[in-house]
């Protein structure tokens, strides 16, 4: 409903001067109106809207054309019919209000008539005494003669006074004014006011007649239990526990439990809060699930069949607590209905008044004793005295200790002990051996006897495999041809060693038995024999300890690492100290990331709540340095243009001696006389002077004598440094190390440090300018690399994703934009894969570059020197056998690759090979593919590449230009490069040229002459083109 209202205020709106837009636009004849000018006219709108001027009625009829008014009569007409408008609005606002109101009135009769004419119909009406003020008209209309009021002690005397009519003949008050008494919100009206009395407890006072019930429940199922156990103190003395009592109650409420009542049946009543806690930790809630467990105070106004009371007070003081409120113990007493079982020190609780009247009654009823008598239901002769939770169990089942010696439905007997539940012994389950014969031969079932007996007799007996003639131990039913024996296999498989399978199943082929094995890598150990004839070789599980780049051994083994060619990063703790005074945990790394720790920096003001690696802003509230002699007038970030106060503090301490800090410092919690030792402590050697005053620092707590430790600040960080020397950091407690980051007195040291400190961040991290323009022209590079998204959609999804986050950081993009640039090279060289090398010649470079993309595309927050380092040796070797691979199917097709197959086969040998390709491989490998090229020319024209390059130089025709004919002879087409005519051959005379673009039968592109994957005028572009004759660069 608000956004209808709110859309239909916006529709109706002229201009919305809050979200107008203030931007230059350009008027249809071409005048442009600058923002400024649009600013002044926004400006001078709302002025004009927020005057009160507007014309009278007489003069708004003598005016005939509004294009003849001046602009401020024009405002003041507007604002005249502005008026009226919402005058008009309102008179209709008031009108539909008066009408909502009237059928809201009307609504509520016809409800009002329709639940009086629903409970004239009713023979009990029942509702809350809130719910009868809400509905009294109703109620006076119905009238009723009758009106109960349970609880009544509980309800305030107005709340019944409201419930009844002038019709009522008859009102019945049921409650108990001895128990709890209505609840006021106001304390002193009601105590002031007696508010608190109901009208129940009023008119019992008075002697007003009254009916009481003297009996409840049976009288025989009431017994106090009497004990001399004393009570423990919990929660600091504010509550109480019994244990003996707690151990009576559950033992008690489990034999309860035991004589077939139901949980919801069984309530346990105490007084203490403590009890309540001792109570549930000994009843587990699997056995009493369902049980009520309450104080007495939580139970006002319920009842159950049986209750269970713990009274808890036993102690050598005679101290009853809450035992001496009789609504408390009204309440407590008053909750059976059907049996009620207390257990307390009776001797004790006879010396109150109040329980000893109680106790008088039960002694004469003889219900008060030591001890409670059990009586078995299955033996009614047997009595059991119990007086503490272990005397039931002489009662394991709820009867007695005797068997209970029922003869089951099985033959079996009942072995448990005499229990009164479960007679007919339905839900028993026996667990004795089952005696069933299931064979001719005899054979008895071998299960439980509660569980369902096998169809098929499962006794072991020996019988001979016919397969095999052994002998073995076979179930009674199943035939000896289908056992499998289990007898060792005696055959050896096709590698030589016996098959480890039983006799009965077919031997495997796949041999466990441990052989060592030389692995590709060079690397020995032992496997299972059947990798022997597997294609597939074990991982290599030796460790990889090469030295890497930063001085530690590789952590990874030969498998992991790819045989050396890609290594796992150091996994040696950093630990260098960074800027912020924090430790790096990253591992081993040659540039630390920024910390991701939380940013300790903080004022008297407020808390920086960012990562400490990132630039925290500055806070721009009044410096806090003042005392009565001097203030700094600075922001709080800048550094003070106030020096220390000298003066001694003139406060004195809690002890009652003066304080022995400065003035305008924090004092210091140590005192020169009750802390003497511990602040004349020699450091820097001025702490004993008799007027010496102190300092203690915040950050850490400890305390220095105030010249020297202002000597210290002054220090330059070179004159302090020893041992480790950090160029730029923050002073440090010259105790305990702890950087000084909140102290006023050196707010100038502090701030000027963390200047320079954020200098860092911002180099580390980088300008959030620099960082976005830098994303922006990225991410229109990778735009411009369609076919990425082909070739490698993935790579380039996961590259788009990472130049949108919010949070790059300056190093962020850089590996970012190195792993565009590595995947633009290889993108390069699937090019040449695709178009330059047969299906013989993939299989290396197919295996080899997934695991290139894996390990380049997992690390995305930063490499080690040792992984760029891998990473470009590894693009080499695959730019070298890309090279390779393309010269050698170019030159197979003209019959000259046979001639350098030694040569191709060498290097190839090193570019294929396991181990990591060292610059030693890659100095080898270039010299032998520049020897391979001076006999393997890349063009098929028997003519040197030093040839080919001037000829097509000297012709200045760009790439796509050159063809052959049917019968390889070179020629050009000039302009476009696409053929427009025919001629012939000057050397065969066949048929060049073509027409339409279209070459003629037969002729086709040179690529040999200049490395053209296509015709000039075709969209074709590879990259062989540029890079596959330009070895050398």
């Amino acid at each position: 409903m608000e956004e209808i209202v709110r859309d239909m205020a916006e529709q109706m709106l002229a201009m919305n001067m809050e979200n107008t837009e203030i931007q230059a636009e350009q008027s249809e004849e071409g005048w442009e109106m600058q923002r400024v000018q649009k600013r002044k006219m926004k400006h001078r709108i709302r002025r004009e809207l927020g005057s009160s001027s507007a014309v009278s009625e007489d003069e708004e009829d003598t005016i005939l054309d509004v294009w003849t008014l001046s602009l401020p009569d024009r405002w003041r007409l507007y604002r005249f019919w502005v008026r009226r408008y919402r005058t008009e609005l309102r008179m209709r606002a008031q009108q539909a209000e008066q009408d909502y109101q009237d059928a809201a009135e009307r609504l509520a009769e016809i409800r009002l008539h329709e639940d009086i004419l629903v409970l004239k119909d009713a023979k009990v009406i029942g509702m809350t005494t809130t719910g009868a003020a809400r509905c009294r008209k109703a109620l006076q209309e119905v009238s009723p003669r009758l009106v109960i009021v349970e609880e009544a002690a509980e309800v305030l005397e107005a709340h019944t006074i409201t419930t009844l009519s002038q019709a009522c003949q008859h009102l019945i008050l049921i409650g108990d004014h001895q128990q709890l008494r209505p609840s006021a919100t106001v304390f002193d009206l009601a105590k002031n006011f007696n508010l608190e009395v109901s009208m129940f407890e009023r008119l019992i006072k008075m002697d007003f007649p009254y009916v009481r019930l003297n009996y409840q429940g049976l009288h025989s199922n009431m017994f106090f239990v009497e004990h001399n156990y004393h009570e423990e103190e919990i929660k600091d003395g504010k509550s109480h526990q019994n244990r003996h009592e707690a151990l009576f109650v559950v033992a008690l409420c489990r034999y309860l439990l035991l004589q077939d009542y139901q949980p919801f049946q069984i309530t346990i009543l105490t007084t203490y809060t403590g009890q309540l806690h001792c109570l549930r930790n000994l009843m587990p809630a699997k056995e009493f699930n369902g049980v009520k467990v309450h104080v007495v105070d939580k139970y006002q106004g319920e009842e159950n069949d049986i209750v269970l009371l713990s009274l808890v007070r036993s102690n050598k003081q005679g101290k009853v607590g809450f035992l001496n409120i009789p609504n408390r113990v009204c309440v407590a007493l008053s909750r059976a209905k059907k049996g009620l079982y207390c257990i307390g020190n009776m001797d004790m609780l006879g010396k109150v008044k109040l329980w000893s009247n109680i106790l008088h009654t039960l002694r004469e009823k003889d219900q008060v004793g030591p001890a409670l008598t059990l009586c078995c239901q299955n033996h009614p002769e047997k009595h059991i005295k119990v007086s503490c939770g272990d005397d039931f169990k002489q009662a394991p089942e709820g009867g007695c200790n005797l068997p209970c010696e029922f003869r089951l439905n099985c033959g079996h007997v009942c072995a448990s002990a005499c229990h009164p539940y479960d007679q007919e012994h339905k839900k028993y389950t026996c667990n004795k051996k089952c005696q069933k014969v299931l064979c001719e031969l005899g054979h008895r079932c071998q299960l439980q006897c509660y569980q369902e007996c096998s169809t098929d007799c499962l006794k072991q007996v020996e019988k001979i495999v016919p397969q095999c003639q052994h002998k073995q131990m076979v179930p009674c039913h199943q035939a000896p041809e289908k056992f499998v024996c289990q007898e060792p296999c005696q055959k050896n498989l096709m590698c030589g060693h016996p098959c480890a399978l039983v006799c009965g199943e077919s031997c495997t082929t796949t041999c466990m038995v441990m052989v060592i094995f030389e692995l590709k890598c060079g690397h020995k150990q032992e496997d299972p024999c059947h990798f022997k004839r597997s294609t597939i070789q074990p991982d290599c599980r030796a460790h990889c300890k090469q030295m890497l780049k930063c001085g530690h051994p590789c952590p990874g083994s030969c498998q992991r690492c790819h045989q050396g060619r890609f290594h796992m990063g150091c996994s040696h703790q950093c630990d260098r100290l960074l800027v912020c005074s924090h430790k790096c945990r990253e591992p081993c790394t040659r540039g630390c990331p920024p910390c991701p720790m939380r940013c300790e920096n903080r004022c008297v003001h407020s808390v920086c709540m960012k990562p400490c690696g990132q630039p925290c802003a500055p806070c721009i509230e009044p410096c806090a340095w003042k005392c009565p002699h001097q203030r700094c007038n600075k922001l709080c970030h800048e550094p003070c243009d106030r020096p220390p106060c000298a003066q001694p503090c003139t406060k004195t301490l809690h002890c009652g001696h003066p304080c022995i800090g400065l003035c305008g410092d924090p004092c210091p919690n140590k005192c020169r006389v009750c802390h003497h030792e511990e602040v004349t402590e020699i450091f820097f050697g001025t702490e004993d002077d008799v007027e010496a005053c102190f300092i203690q620092l915040e950050d850490c707590g400890h305390l220095f004598e105030s010249t020297s430790m202002d000597t210290y600040m002054e220090m330059d960080e070179n004159q302090e440094a020893t041992e480790e020397k950090v160029a730029i950091k923050l002073k440090e407690c010259p105790k305990c190390r702890t950087p000084i980051r909140r102290n006023l007195r050196y707010g100038a040291h502090v701030n000027r440090s963390l200047v320079e400190i954020e200098k860092v961040k911002e180099k580390i991290n980088g300008t959030q300018s620099d960082i976005e323009v830098q994303k922006v022209v990225l991410k229109q590079q990778w735009i411009d690399k369609e076919d990425l998204l082909r070739y490698l959609p993935m790579e380039y999804i996961q590259i788009r994703d990472t130049l949108k986050a919010s949070n790059l950081t300056a190093k962020e993009l850089w590996i970012t934009e190195n792993k565009m640039a590595l995947l633009e090279r290889l993108n390069k060289l699937l090019k040449i894969r695709r178009g330059h090398m047969s299906s013989a010649q993939t299989f290396y470079f197919d295996k080899n570059v997934p695991e290139f993309l894996k390990w380049l595309m997992d690390h995305h927050q930063k490499f080690t020197e040792q992984q760029a380092s891998d990473l470009q040796s590894e693009l080499q070797r695959l730019s070298f056998l890309a090279e390779l691979n393309a010269r050698c199917k170019m030159a197979n097709g003209t019959g000259r690759g046979v001639n350098v197959q030694a040569e191709v086969t060498a290097i190839r040998k090193v570019l294929e090979r396991m181990q990591p390709f060292t610059q030693q491989d890659e100095d080898l490998v270039k010299q032998a593919l520049k020897d391979l090229y001076k006999k393997l020319p890349s063009t098929g024209l028997g003519i040197t590449d030093e040839e080919r390059i001037m000829i097509v130089k000297a012709i200045d025709l760009s790439v796509g230009h050159w063809y052959k004919c049917p019968n390889d002879h070179i020629y050009a087409i000039g302009e476009c490069g696409g053929a427009m005519e025919r001629s012939n051959c000057p050397e065969c005379k066949a048929t060049i040229g073509g027409a339409s673009h279209a070459l003629a039968s037969g002729n086709r592109v040179a690529s040999e002459m200049d490395g053209a994957q296509g015709a000039a005028w075709s969209e074709v572009n590879n990259v062989l083109n540029f890079d596959l004759m330009h070895l050398d660069d």
